[in-house]
C-alpha cells in the first residue's frame, strides 16, 4: 500500500529533479513471465527508483544490508518498499553472508510468483560512466531459483542506465532495455558444469550491458570526453521540451561516439582534448556556454519581454516553494561523504520535506479560511514546476543574450573549432 502512494510522489519529484527523462523499449519485458532486470549501477539509489515509478507492475530489488541491520525503521521502510538485503562481506564481514540465504529465497519466491526483481550487477555504485566487471550474484541467483522449482522460465533483461550528470540537478537520464536473455537456455551447461554456465551467464549479461552503457574506457579521458559528449548534446534533444521521452536515439547516438573515441589512437585523442580545451576556454572567457553559441539567434527582445512578464509569477512559484528544496539539498551535502549517494539522499528529503511543508501550508490556509490563500497553497506544486521551467528557460536565454554580442571574429573563431569538433571521427 505504501508503496503504490509513494509512487507517484517519487515520479513527480524524480521529473523535477531531472531535466529530461530517455526510457525506451520497456516492451521487450517479458509478459508473464519471472523476470530479473540488471542493471548498472552508478548512483546509490536513483536507478532503482526511476525504474519502479515508470513501470506499470511493482518492482522487487536487491539493496545493501548492512543498512537494513542498523534499525527497526529501516527494516520497515525495505519491507514497505519492496527492498530485499544483499550481505557483503566488505559490509557485514562473513558474519553477515549467513542472512544471504533468507535473501536468495525471497528472490526464487518472486520469481516463481513470476514477479519482477531488480538486480544492480554490478554490486557496488561508482559515479563514473563505465561499466564495470559483472558480478556473478545474478546468475548464481538465477540458478538457484531453477533448481528449487524446477521448470521456470526465467529472463533477465540488461538494462542500461546513463546519466549526463547524477550529482547535478536538472541534469539527463537516459535508460534502455536490451533484449531479454533466457535461462533455459543456459540450463544444459549448467547440469555439466555449474562454474561455467554461471560464467557463461555473467558474460553474456555483461555484453547485453555494455551495448547499452556510454562507455568511457580509460578514466584518464573523463576529462575531456564528457565536455565533448556535452557538446554533441546540443541540439534538439537538449530542448526544454518534451520531459520525458521513449526515443532510443539520444543514447546511442553519444555512445557511438564513446565507441569511436575509445578507439582512437594516442595521437588524435591528445589532439581532440586540446581543441575541447581551447573551445571551453574560449567560451569561458566569452561568458557563454555551447548552448549559448549555437542558439543566440533565438535572443530577442520579444524572448525579454516575455520572460519579464513571466517574472512575476516566477518569483511568487520559486518563493513559495524554495525551502523544502534548499534543506534537502543542504542535508544531502553536509550528512553524506560519497556522491554517488548525495544525489539520491537530497532526492528522498527533499520529498519528504516537501509533502510535510505541503500539508502545513494548506492546513494554515485552511485555519485562516481565506478563500485565495487555500486556492494559492492548492497550487503551489505547479507554480514550483513553471518556475522550474522558467530558470531552464532563463538561464538558457541569459547564453544567447551574452553570445549574441560577443565579437564576430571570436564568434567565427569558435564556430569553426566547433565545426572540427563535431566532425566524423573518422574524418
Amino acid at each position: 500500500m505504501i508503496y503504490s502512494l509513494v509512487k507517484p510522489c517519487a515520479k513527480i519529484a524524480l521529473s523535477v529533479y531531472f531535466r529530461k527523462i530517455h526510457i525506451s523499449h520497456r516492451e521487450r519485458i517479458p509478459k508473464g513471465k519471472p523476470v530479473i532486470l540488471a542493471t548498472n549501477h552508478p548512483t546509490a539509489f536513483i536507478e532503482p527508483c526511476i525504474i519502479a515509478c515508470w513501470l506499470e507492475e511493482p518492482l522487487n530489488f536487491l539493496a545493501r544490508g548492512d543498512l537494513y541491520v542498523q534499525s527497526g525503521f529501516i527494516r520497515k521502510l525495505y519491507k514497505w518498499f519492496h527492498i530485499v538485503p544483499i550481505f557483503r562481506i566488505d559490509d557485514t564481514g562473513y558474519s553477515g553472508l549467513k542472512n544471504n540465504y533468507d535473501t536468495f529465497s525471497k528472490c526464487y519466491e518472486a520469481l516463481a510468483d513470476n514477479r519482477m526483481v531488480m538486480i544492480l550487477a554490478e554490486g557496488r555504485t561508482k559515479h563514473e560512466k563505465r561499466l564495470r566487471p559483472m558480478m556473478k550474484g545474478t546468475a548464481r541467483i538465477v540458478f538457484g531459483a531453477l533448481e528449487k522449482y524446477e521448470g521456470l522460465d526465467v529472463h533477465i533483461v540488461p538494462v542500461g542506465v546513463n546519466y549526463t550528470n547524477p550529482d547535478q540537478f536538472r541534469s539527463v537520464v537516459k535508460i534502455d532495455f536490451g533484449e531479454p536473455i533466457r535461462v533455459q537456455d543456459f540450463m544444459p551447461v549448467y547440469q555439466q558444469n555449474q562454474a561455467k554456465a554461471v560464467t557463461a551467464l555473467t558474460n553474456e549479461l555483461g555484453k547485453h550491458l555494455l551495448e547499452r552503457v556510454v562507455h568511457i574506457a580509460d578514466p584518464a579521458d573523463d576529462e575531456w570526453v564528457e565536455p565533448l559528449l556535452e557538446i554533441h548534446r546540443t541540439g534538439p534533444s537538449a530542448r526544454v521540451f518534451p520531459t520525458f521521452s521513449t526515443d532510443p536515439n539520444p543514447l546511442f547516438q553519444e555512445k557511438k561516439l564513446a565507441d569511436q573515441l575509445n578507439e582512437l589512437p594516442l595521437e588524435k585523442k591528445e589532439s581532440l582534448r586540446d581543441k575541447v580545451s581551447k573551445y571551453l576556454g574560449l567560451l569561458k572567457n566569452a561568458g557563454t556556454t555551447d548552448r549559448g553559441l549555437m542558439d543566440h539567434t533565438s535572443y530577442s527582445l520579444g524572448s525579454a519581454t516575455l520572460l519579464g512578464i513571466l517574472w512575476i509569477p516566477f518569483i511568487i512559484g520559486y518563493g513559495l516553494n524554495w525551502l523544502p528544496l534548499y534543506l534537502g539539498n543542504w542535508f544531502a551535502t553536509k550528512k553524506t561523504k560519497n556522491i554517488e549517494f548525495r544525489a539520491s539522499v537530497a532526492l528522498f528529503v527533499s520529498m519528504v520535506l516537501y509533502i510535510l511543508y505541503w500539508l502545513i501550508c494548506m492546513a494554515l490556509a485552511l485555519v485562516i479560511g481565506k478563500g485565495w490563500l487555500i486556492v494559492l497553497v492548492a497550487l503551489m506544486p505547479l507554480l514550483g514546476y513553471f518556475a522550474l521551467l522558467y530558470r531552464d528557460l532563463d538561464l538558457r536565454w541569459k547564453d544567447c543574450q551574452r553570445a549574441s554580442v560577443m565579437d564576430d571574429d571570436l564568434e567565427e573563431q569558435l564556430l569553426g573549432l566547433r565545426e572540427e569538433l563535431v566532425a566524423p571521427i573518422d574524418r
